[in-house]
């Protein structure tokens, strides 16, 4: 009896403080991710959107173009021929011609200064760690009609004038159209121009809200060149056809970074590119076949300013809790 007594009343004393540790767990259990009822907490901090690790880009900027190097070979000519004796016009007929090669060099050539503009979208490599990892891009660019002088060698035609085999035995002095000086003839062209960049940059660090950076791309340029005329040669009156051309193009860059917002960068940077070459065509409006005008050294000094806007990301800064002490 007095066994089965001392068992009831064990089993009540071990009833007893398993409700009163199930009311401390309980209480314990109400405060706010497992602190205790003597424990306060701290307000959640406010979730803050963060951009992501890649971007959308658009520039604009100006180029200050280099002068091109330009080749076109010109060839004078030594003609011989008659004037008709019996031609009241003195029809001049040709009987020989020897072309004399004299330079392929374009002297004095320049290309016009302009705008152009860039649209293209990248990625940052620093996986939380910006302003001091890579970045990769890649950008569409436009170079609007860009005008290209230069000039030639000097083209000369000497005549040497024959008897009419059947005329009079003196012939006319000299040719209507034979120069008395050899004649320059500037050529003129213009140039348009697509890019598909890739692009690397490095970040060289964070200093408020200003990032350095340097910078290379490789990439291709399509250049449309429009057709071509020659000035001061009434020699060369055709216009030689255009021609598009796709070509290998490089650069090198570097620039300063401002954050205006969590997700915009304010981008100013200078840039050194060099767009390879194009030619113009062959044929001309005559519809003679003529040497290609060969367009090399297509780069520039440029400045531009754009704006990086990221995309994706977290939120960030979740709840946090300390105690009250």
């Amino acid at each position: 009896m007095k066994s089965t007594l001392k068992a009831g009343v064990a089993l009540a004393a071990l009833a007893s403080a398993a409700a009163m540790a199930g009311s401390v767990n309980a209480a314990d259990l109400g405060a706010p991710r497992g602190g205790s009822i003597k424990d306060g907490y701290m307000e959640a901090m406010p979730q803050v959107s963060r951009g992501g690790n890649c971007y959308f880009r658009a520039d604009v900027g100006y180029s200050w173009a280099k002068d091109p190097d330009m080749t076109w070979p010109v060839n004078s000519d030594t003609i011989t021929g008659y004037f008709l004796g019996d031609d009241t016009n003195n029809a001049f007929v040709e009987t020989d011609r020897t072309s004399t090669f004299v330079t392929d060099q374009v002297t004095n050539g320049s290309r016009e200064n302009g705008a152009f503009g860039e649209i293209g979208a990248g990625c940052g490599l620093a996986m939380g760690n910006p302003g001091r990892g890579f970045r990769g891009e890649l950008m569409f660019g436009f170079r609007g009609d860009r005008e290209i002088y230069g000039e030639p060698g000097d083209y000369n035609i000497d005549y040497v004038i024959v008897p009419d085999p059947a005329g009079p035995a003196t012939p006319p002095a000299g040719h209507p159209d034979d120069p008395a000086t050899p004649v320059e003839d500037p050529l003129h062209t213009s140039i348009r121009s697509y890019t598909m960049m890739f692009n690397m940059y490095k970040d060289l660090g964070q200093f408020g809200r200003v990032t350095p950076y340097v910078g290379a791309g490789i990439g291709a340029a399509y250049h449309m060149v429009d057709e071509t005329y020659f000035t001061g040669n009434y020699a060369l009156p055709a216009r030689i056809t255009g021609n598009n051309d796709l070509s290998f193009a490089w650069s090198l860059m570097a620039g300063v970074g401002y954050q205006i917002s969590d997700r915009a960068v304010l981008d100013l940077g200078y840039r050194y590119i060099d767009l390879g070459s194009a030619e113009t065509g062959r044929s001309d409006s005559a519809g003679f076949v003529n040497p290609a005008v060969q367009i090399d050294d297509i780069s520039a000094h440029e400045i531009k300013v754009g704006l990086r806007y990221s995309f994706g990301g977290n939120d960030c800064c979740a709840q946090q809790y300390a105690p009250m002490k």
